[in-house]
C-alpha cells in the first residue's frame, strides 16, 4: 500500500493517496498519541464509485464532496449523489515534501478537480482546499471534513457560546424519539450542548461517556470565533480547530460509541466535521440555502487548521 508520511518535531501524518487521499494517522509526538480511530474489522481494499461507505474501512480522515448522505441532486433529480460523496472511492495523484502533501482527485458526479494541501507548521496541521470546476456549466455542492477521532472516556468538546444546533439522526434517545431509522425528529432545534431526551432528561452532549453504546449526529452553527476544542484529559492532549465561520458556517458532530456499523465490529469514535452543509443531504441543504455554488470554469478555496496542544 503506497503511503506518504509527513513529519516534523511535533507531528507525523500518514496519507494513502490510492484510497481517496485518506489520512490514516495523525500522531502527536509530544503526547505519543495517535488521534485517529483505526477500524479493526474492515480493512482497506479496492472500492468503486457508488459503494456503500459502511462496507469498507471507515477509519481515519476522509473528505466528503459534493455531499455526505445519499441524495438526489436538486438541480437534476435524475442524478443520485453517492454515499459520503465522490472522493473516498477515487485514486488521488499527489506530490509531497517532508512536511507538505498536495493530492488531486478528479470528480465523478461533475467535471471538477478537488485539490487538498496538507502543511505541517510547528504543532499545527494546515489544510487548504481548492475546487476547480472544469465545465462550462455551474454546479452546487458542499464539502465536509470527516475525521474520526478515537473516543476516550472523559473527552470534552468546548466552544464559545451556545450556537444553534439541529438533530441530524439518532439511535440514542438523547434528542427525543429516534424512530426505527434514526430520523424521527430530524432537524429538531436545540442549543449546544444541551438536548432533551425521549423520556424528558436533559443531556449535555459535550462530554464523552462510554458507559452506554450509542450513535447520533448534530449540526451546529459554527461558533463566532471559529474555534472548537476537543480535550483528551486521559492522555493530556487536545486538538483545537481554527476556521473562518463565514467560510465554513456549520460543523457536524457525530458520536459513534460502540454502536455502528450495525454489521461487523462497531466503531468507537467522535467526528468533528467543519462543513458548508446544514445537513448531510445536498437536496435538504439547498432548501435552507446551505451550500456552495461552483460557477463554470472557476476555482473555490477554503480551509482550516488543527492545532495540537499538550498539557505541560
Amino acid at each position: 500500500m503506497d503511503q506518504v508520511t509527513l513529519e516534523n518535531e511535533f507531528l507525523r501524518v500518514v496519507i494513502v493517496p490510492k484510497y481517496g487521499a485518506k489520512i490514516t494517522e495523525i500522531w502527536d509526538k509530544r503526547a505519543n498519541y495517535q488521534w485517529l480511530w483505526t477500524d479493526p474489522s474492515r480493512k482497506l481494499r479496492e472500492r468503486k464509485f457508488g459503494d456503500s461507505y459502511e462496507s469498507h474501512d471507515i477509519s481515519g480522515f476522509d473528505d466528503c464532496f459534493p455531499n455526505i448522505g445519499i441524495s438526489r441532486y436538486p438541480l437534476d433529480p435524475s442524478l443520485m449523489l453517492p454515499d459520503h460523496g465522490d472522493l473516498w472511492t477515487q485514486v488521488a495523484t499527489w506530490h509531497a515534501s517532508q512536511t507538505s502533501c498536495t493530492t488531486i482527485i478528479e470528480g465523478v458526479s461533475f467535471n471538477y478537480f478537488f485539490e487538498r494541501t496538507l502543511n505541517l507548521k510547528s504543532n499545527s496541521l494546515e489544510i487548504k482546499y481548492v475546487v476547480k470546476n472544469m465545465d462550462k456549466r455551474d454546479f452546487i455542492g458542499f464539502w465536509s471534513a470527516h475525521p474520526l477521532f478515537k473516543a476516550v472516556d472523559g473527552m470534552q468538546i468546548e466552544m464559545t457560546g451556545n450556537p444553534r444546533m439541529t438533530k441530524e439522526f439518532g439511535f440514542s434517545g438523547r434528542m427525543g424519539r429516534d424512530g426505527s431509522d434514526g430520523y424521527e425528529g430530524h432537524l429538531d432545534a436545540y442549543r449546544w450542548p444541551f438536548t432533551k431526551g425521549a423520556e424528558g432528561s436533559i443531556n449535555d452532549i459535550s462530554f464523552i461517556d462510554l458507559a452506554k453504546s450509542l450513535t447520533d449526529k448534530v449540526v451546529i452553527a459554527s461558533p463566532s470565533d471559529g474555534k472548537i476544542m476537543l480535550k483528551n484529559p486521559k492522555f493530556g492532549c487536545s486538538i483545537c480547530f481554527h476556521f473562518d465561520p463565514i467560510e465554513i458556517p456549520y460543523t457536524g458532530i457525530c458520536y459513534n460509541l460502540n454502536a455502528w456499523p450495525f454489521a461487523g465490529e462497531p466503531g468507537c469514535w467522535l467526528a468533528i466535521e467543519p462543513t458548508q452543509g446544514a445537513t448531510d443531504k445536498l437536496d435538504e441543504s439547498r432548501e435552507v440555502e446551505a451550500f456552495l455554488p461552483f460557477p463554470s470554469e472557476s476555482r473555490v478555496e477554503f480551509g482550516f487548521r488543527l492545532e495540537f496542544r499538550v498539557e505541560i
